[in-house]
Parts: C-alpha cells; structure tokens; sequence
C-alpha cells in the first residue's frame, strides 16, 4: 500500500489567511513556527519473513511565515524527519559482488531534509488561494545525489464560511514513492464549540481535540507518515530504494507550558505498515516488507502561530 508524507504549512497558510477569524485556545494541529516531535514504535515482526524491526523518529520543522500586504504573503522553512532502525533476526542473503548482503548490511538510519516554499492570497473575506511546494533529499546520506531529491506540493482554494469553520480543496503532487502522483485533498477546520474543534486535511490526517483546561487540551488524532529513500549505490543493488508507510491513531494530550509554547504527550496503534527494500530498476524485493500492527508512544514540543 503506497502511502503519503504529512503536508507541512498548509496549517499555517490557513491561519494567516484567516487571520481576523478567532483561533482555538491552543491553535489547530499544523499551526507551528517550530516543532521538536520524538516517538518510538517498539519492536514488531514481519508479517511473511522472519525477524523484526523497531523505529524512533525524530522530527524537526521550522516555518518562517512573511506578510507581503494584508491579504498576501510567503512561507518559508526547513524540514528534518529521521528514520532510526534496529532490526533483529533477518535470515535474507543477497548475493553482490562485494560479498554476500545481510542484515548487518542495512542501513541504521534514513534522513529527509525537505525545504517548504509556499504562500498564499486572501481574495476577498471568504475566498483564498494556498501553494506550498517541498522540494528536498531523502537518504542514507552516504552517496547523496540528483537522484536522491524528490519533489512534493499542493495548491489548494479556501472558502472561510464564518468565523469558525473554513474548507478546502485542491490536489496533492508527489513523487516520493518513486512515481508521480496527483491526488485529490480536501480540509476542513470547524470550531464546534468553545472548547471543541476538528481539523482535517484528506488523506494526510484527523484530529478532533477539546480544550478542558485553559493550559490543557487532549483529543484523537490519525495520521500518515512515510516516504521512500534512496540509499548508496550497491548497497545492494544500483538503485535501492526504501519504502516505508504506516498509520498512527490514538489519543494525545497537550500541556500550555508558557505563552505559545506547548508540551505533547501522544501514544495509540500503529497499523497497515510497510518497510521494504526495493531495486528501483527491476522491482525486485529483498524481503516482503508488511509488518505487523503495534503501538508508539512519543512527544513533541511546538510553538504555535
């Protein structure tokens, strides 16, 4: 199952085009200038092979939003995700010509670097346009090159139907499942009540979260993480590629440390999980790559827009 990356600053593209609109107590869930997040996914077996793979990923992000006029402005940032693995038990060999490749030959540890280029225009009191574009290197970083950038990006028209709830649609292209892609998206963020809002951007992510406390706030949330790096030549084949998806669910609580500083606590199930080496020339599979569902406990730290 292919799956796609998180988009990161359509959140704030939103709240700076609605910017004369009240926000929730503690923001919607992509309005950050900068967030630290860390979780972890114990252990797991594959489905159809022996062994097991565990994961940490820490996740850094940066946004630095520029106001051209009252109704127009530019997003800058800075993006980085890294995959931290340990893996036990693989039994695979693949033959080289350096020598037979086994599991001591995996890479420990993927990175993207992801650059965020975007904007967006507030045509009237209702009507806006949003386009965010994320060019950026997916690796191991042993043998970075042209082949290793890979091009993500949305363009997204926004009607604001009152104060508390604002929709959108528009399309999603990427290619950093090795393939372009363009695929529909719609969003929507509806402050139900006082204390209540949902947010979504389809297919990407689902929170619903309630402000209970003036420095407390938990709720739901699902969301998609994944991409596809490109590792060394040879390694073990020319082209080698990792593909990796899954779907985190659960709930999360968010703590108002000071000011627009927040603390998150989050945990829940991780499921419909893939990692797979792949020759990105022939298709050909180290290993059947479906792992089995678990859960994840992490943390992040966000200061909200």
């Amino acid at each position: 199952m292919r799956r796609i990356r998180l988009l990161l600053g359509i959140g704030i593209c939103f709240a700076l085009l609605a910017g004369l609109a009240p926000r929730p107590a503690a923001g919607w869930e992509e309005d950050r200038l900068f967030n630290l997040r860390y979780f972890n996914v114990p252990r797991a077996d594959f489905r159809e092979e022996e062994g097991e793979i565990g994961m940490d990923v820490v996740r850094a992000e940066a946004l630095l939003p520029i106001g051209l006029s009252d109704s127009a402005f530019l997003l800058t940032g800075l993006v980085y995700n890294g995959l931290y693995l340990n893996y036990r038990g693989l039994s695979f060999v693949e033959p080289t010509p350096d020598g037979d490749f086994t599991e001591r030959d995996l890479p420990k540890n993927l990175h993207v670097v992801d650059i965020v280029l975007g904007g967006g225009v507030s045509w009237d009191e209702r009507w806006g346009t949003v386009l965010v574009l994320y060019p950026g290197v997916h690796s191991d970083f042993d043998d970075v090159s042209g082949k290793d950038i890979y091009f993500s990006g949305a363009v997204l028209a926004t009607y604001q139907v009152s104060d508390d709830l604002t929709f959108s649609a528009g399309a999603y292209y990427d290619d950093s499942f090795g393939y372009p892609q363009l695929l529909p998206m719609l969003g929507a963020q509806w402050r139900i009540g006082e204390t209540l809002t949902l947010e979504a951007f389809l297919p990407q992510f689902l929170v619903l979260a309630w402000q209970f406390d003036p420095r407390l706030a938990a709720g739901l949330k699902c969301s998609v993480e994944g991409s596809q790096y490109r590792l060394r030549e040879g390694h073990p084949w020319k082209n080698t590629v990792v593909e990796y998806s899954q779907i985190l669910a659960g709930p999360f609580v968010d703590i108002n440390l000071a000011g627009d500083l927040f603390l998150r606590l989050e945990g829940g199930f991780v499921s419909s999980r893939e990692f797979e080496f792949r020759d990105d020339d022939s298709n050909d599979k180290l290993f059947d790559g479906d792992v089995e569902d678990t859960g994840y406990a992490g943390l992040s730290l966000s200061c909200r827009y």
